[in-house]
Formats: structure tokens, C-alpha cells, sequence
């Protein structure tokens, strides 16, 4: 049976100061570590998916989603690519993936984790192996359990989720890591991938550069586009933040935040339909010109074309 807890008994202190789209929106998880690993299930009756990823809004995750489903059907599109996900199916997705829900059954329930990169990083390196996001990023995995196997994800998903709200003790941590270890270790055995060797070393000073640079990307991004900004925040210079992004994504700091701002931009547009104004607004630009100036030197089209693109498409 699904493990089920009062939300009495959840701490929200420990949710506090989130620098994501699960903060944006207010989004309390079944139980967390703060910036390390979020639980979410349909065990109480909610349906944080569709809090989450609202019907067809995209969002860029830079956090690893391992997702169970354990009944219904649900359509997410990845990068603009459709997958359908039924009964006793289970799907892991890489950082730095669009994601989208464009449906879900009412009889949907699932169970998720949200495990943020360093952590990852992290547990990969307790068990001998470890992954790079510049190698398998835009990738995700998809395969259909056996029973076994979806007991097995089910029993840990709820053991994590049982500890994690229980009161603190010694060695919980190390406990917890074990527990997702061996969701790692499942996952590749089921997946039948081979993680590859990580270019920089994940217990550097420079990892934690490259992770607190993204946490600060995702919460300053509609104020501040400027590589200076960024390096100032975390202490250290502009040249070495584009050395350290490049290092671990193959992308300097300047494209992070370019990339960033039009993502922001297009969900303004799209989604919310801001006007261009409102957009420019928005994102602090001086003028609606500086912000089409902008747009169209990241993406080779002005706002205004990649509107009527959009439509066309739909």
C-alpha cells in the first residue's frame, strides 16, 4: 500500500526560500530536503503534476524527475516531443529538459522525485559511477516495470518518503543516500544505460560555483542579464564563471543567461499572452526596441515573427 501522512505532519519550514518553479507557484512537496530532493505523490488526493506543469506551459527543469505511474495515463511532451506514460511505467528525465503536460486521466496516480544536480552528482559517485549533464542531457529514459520492479520502486519511494518526515536521528542522512542509491542502481538496471565519467569533479569548489550560479539564474533572471551580476553574487570573476559553466555544460555563463531570458520571454508570450510591452515590462528592459533587439540577436527572429510562427504551428 502507497505510504500516506498528514500534511499536519509535514514541516514547511523546510521548504522555505526555494529558488524554482515549485516556489514560484507554492507548491509544498510530500517531504524534502531544501534544494536537495522533493517528493511528490497522489497519496492525499492532490495532483501536483498539473500544479507543477500546468496543461501545456513549459518548463526548463535543471533538477533530475524520476516518475512512477502506478494507474491512469498522462502525455508529457519533452523538447516538444510527445510520451505517453501508462500504468506501471516509470520515466527518468536529465536536467536541462523542457517539459510540458498537455493531458492527464482523472484516475491518475504516480509518485515522483525530484532529485536536484549536486545531490545526484552526488549519490552517482557513493556507488563508483558517475554521468555528465553535457553527455546526457536532453535525454530520458522510459520503460514499462514488472511487477517486481514496480513494487521495489514503491517500497523505496515510500521508505524515503516515511524517513524524511520522521524526526531527526543519527545517521539519517547516510541512511536516506542509501535508499537513493539504490534508486540509482534500479534505474540504470532497468534502463540498461551506462552512465558516463563526469568531466569536472562534483565535490569541487567549482561545482558549487556552477550549481549556486543556476539556483541564482532561476531566481534573478527577469532583473539582471548581465555575466558581472552573476559573478559579483557568488564572489569570484566573470571570466572564471564562463570557465566553470563551460566546464560542466559546454555552455559559457553569457549563453546561460541569454537562453534564460527568451525561455522566460516565450512563456510570457505564449502562455500567459503578454503583450510585447507587457513582456519588455517584465523582463526590465528599458524599451519595447531593446527587448526585440534582444530576442532576435538569441534567436535569429524578432518576437513578432516568432509569435506568427506559433500560431502557425498550432
Amino acid at each position: 500500500m502507497p505510504y500516506e501522512t498528514s500534511p499536519s505532519s509535514i514541516h514547511n519550514t523546510r521548504y522555505v526560500e526555494y529558488t524554482d518553479v515549485f516556489a514560484d507557484k507554492n507548491i509544498i512537496p510530500a517531504a524534502a530536503v531544501r534544494e536537495n530532493l522533493l517528493l511528490f505523490d497522489t497519496f492525499q488526493g492532490n495532483n501536483p503534476l498539473l500544479q507543477i506543469f500546468p496543461y501545456k506551459e513549459k518548463f526548463k527543469m535543471y533538477q533530475k524527475l524520476y516518475i512512477y505511474l502506478m494507474r491512469g495515463e498522462a502525455c508529457i511532451e519533452i523538447n516538444g516531443k510527445p510520451n505517453t506514460l501508462k500504468e506501471n511505467m516509470f520515466i527518468s528525465i536529465m536536467p536541462e529538459n523542457t517539459i510540458s503536460l498537455t493531458s492527464a486521466s482523472n484516475d491518475l496516480k504516480y509518485c515522483m522525485m525530484v532529485v536536484y544536480p549536486r545531490l545526484s552528482n552526488q549519490i552517482y559517485n557513493e556507488i563508483g559511477v558517475t554521468y555528465t549533464n553535457t553527455k546526457l542531457t536532453l535525454k530520458h529514459f522510459i520503460a514499462h516495470l514488472t511487477h517486481e520492479q514496480a513494487q521495489r520502486i514503491c517500497e523505496l519511494y515510500n521508505d524515503i518518503k516515511s524517513d524524511l518526515l520522521s524526526p531527526p536521528y543519527m545517521e539519517k542522512e547516510t541512511y536516506i543516500h542509501s535508499l537513493l542509491q539504490v534508486i540509482v542502481i534500479e534505474s540504470i538496471n532497468i534502463y540498461k544505460y551506462n552512465p558516463m565519467p563526469l568531466q569536472g569533479d562534483s565535490n569541487s569548489r567549482q561545482y558549487d560555483v556552477y550549481c549556486h550560479f543556476l539556483t541564482l539564474l532561476n531566481k534573478h533572471i527577469s532583473e539582471h542579464r548581465t555575466v558581472s551580476y552573476y559573478a559579483e553574487a557568488l564572489g569570484i570573476s566573470s571570466k572564471y564563471l564562463s570557465y566553470v559553466c563551460t566546464c560542466y555544460s559546454q555552455k559559457n555563463a553569457s549563453t546561460w543567461i541569454d537562453e534564460a531570458v527568451i525561455q522566460k520571454a516565450k512563456a510570457l508570450i505564449m502562455v500567459h499572452n503578454y503583450t510585447f510591452t507587457e513582456t519588455s515590462i517584465a523582463l526590465h528592459f528599458k524599451t519595447v526596441s531593446c527587448f526585440t533587439r534582444y530576442f532576435k540577436r538569441v534567436t535569429n527572429m524578432t518576437p513578432k515573427e516568432f509569435l506568427k510562427m506559433q500560431k502557425k504551428q498550432q
